[in-house]
């Protein structure tokens, strides 16, 4: 689920236009539309999108959309993990290399 944002943050005196946010689950920046512009998504979500010290308010949501080369599992704890080219995005993959979710597909 991607949130989009609407930044709220009061500026004083200084003169900064507030912008629009696209951020996914795992806080990353996807896209962002400046206030007289066109929106631009990024090819890799932004990893070091802050929200300290700002305020921003959610405007609306919109499903994230899936690749055709990607699988989506659930964990035992419900939790969502993808499973892309074979490599699963699940804590026991990371460390191991190797997981259930992998092995139930085989």
């Amino acid at each position: 689920m991607i949130k989009i944002l609407q930044e709220i943050t009061d500026w004083g005196d200084q003169p900064v236009a507030n912008g629009i946010y696209h951020v996914n689950d795992a806080g990353q920046l996807v896209a962002y539309q400046a206030p007289k512009g066109d929106l631009k998504t990024f090819i890799n979500p932004m990893k070091r999108f802050s929200q300290s010290h700002r305020k921003f308010k959610t405007i609306g949501t919109i499903d994230e959309p899936t690749p055709s080369n990607v699988i989506i599992v659930k964990g035992s704890k419900g939790n969502e993990y993808k499973i892309i080219d074979g490599q699963c995005s699940c804590p026991g993959f990371v460390y191991r290399n190797d997981c259930k979710h992998i092995k139930e597909l085989v």
